[in-house]
């Protein structure tokens, strides 16, 4: 079974997108699921009107079943997080569906580190596993080819595999992070941007819905990396906090509620994988953005071609790198 895939109409724009909420998403079903009882319990018995004459030999009891294995236990898990920057009002007014956040997420098979690499959402020239380039730049692939082509060329981008992925759009975002009780982030220097209303001092801050939100779109006085940085810290505290038995929540109501998640995950590899988030979300994160100048050839604007400001991938480097970390 899986996760319904809901369509959008179509038009582009460059909008803002959040990632972070996909992996958040799984986690709640997850942990929901961890918590159902199951129904091995059977009703009380209805007495037996009259009894019989003499009893039945009792057949020897089957014995235990055995538990099922995780599928998850001794290997690698990754999973692909894409976040569109679709709403209802953007939608209303044709906008397609970009993925402007895109992190690719990955638990090593000891469940001992969790690795996460973003992609700009300008990079062009993306190799689709195929044989064949996309030339437009990375964030328009899952709108116009789908999100198992994206899952492929991100995979032929970093050259790993990858398992799973899941897409979100940015609406459902401020209700999760407010139903999860907001989340404590590290915030290292002042951000102030008016264009969000964005302003936020440094130190540790509790964040709500509403000023997560703002602080993991805001770019505008920063940068699309110094963005995905953010993106990935809130991920991680996103996590944490929602695999915390601490934590309380609404579950199913907040899972009805999320309208956007498109996932391939299947509903039988979730009780696996609730176990990694689990043990995985105690351990250290490492994370990069492929910004340049390591990880592009060139970045800037890209003069007679209509693709405006893109980055060229250094596709040696971000595979040396993705392999020096998602290798083992």
């Amino acid at each position: 079974m899986l996760a319904r895939a809901r369509a959008f109409p179509g038009g582009r724009a460059i909008l803002i997108s959040l990632a972070v909420v996909a992996v958040a998403v799984m986690a709640v079903i997850f942990w929901q699921l961890s918590r159902v009882t199951p129904a091995t319990a059977a009703a009380s018995p209805t007495p037996t009107a009259s009894p019989s004459a003499s009893p039945s030999p009792t057949a020897s009891p089957s014995p235990t079943p055995a538990p099922t294995p995780n599928p998850f236990a001794s290997r690698r898990l990754t999973v692909l997080v894409l976040g569109s920057d679709s709403n209802p009002s953007r939608l209303a007014r044709g906008s397609g569906r970009l993925t402007d956040s895109i992190i690719v997420v990955s638990v090593n098979a000891a469940h001992t580190r969790v690795s996460m690499i973003s992609v700009p959402r300008d990079m062009v020239d993306i190799p689709l596993g195929n044989g064949q380039l996309w030339r437009s730049k990375i964030n328009a692939i899952s709108y116009f080819l789908g999100e198992p082509t994206m899952k492929r060329a991100i995979a032929a981008t970093i050259g790993q595999p990858i398992d799973y992925y899941v897409e979100i759009n940015m609406v459902d975002f401020g209700a999760l992070v407010n139903a999860i009780g907001g989340v404590d982030i590290k915030v290292s220097k002042t951000i102030i941007d008016p264009s969000i209303g964005l302003y936020v001092t440094a130190g540790v801050r509790h964040m709500g819905g509403n000023l997560a939100l703002s602080y993991a779109r805001s770019r505008h006085t920063t940068s699309d990396w110094d963005r995905a940085a953010r993106q990935q810290v809130l991920l991680a505290a996103i996590i944490r906090k929602m695999v915390d038995p601490k934590t309380k929540i609404d579950f199913p109501k907040l899972i009805a509620s999320m309208k956007s998640l498109r996932t391939d995950l299947p509903l039988d590899k979730f009780l696996g994988l609730i176990q990694v988030a689990r043990a995985a979300a105690q351990v250290k994160f490492s994370s990069v953005v492929l910004a340049p100048p390591d990880f592009s050839l060139f970045a800037g604007i890209e003069a007679g071609t209509g693709r405006g400001y893109i980055e060229e991938p250094n596709l040696p480097a971000i595979r040396a790198y993705a392999a020096s970390v998602m290798g083992n």
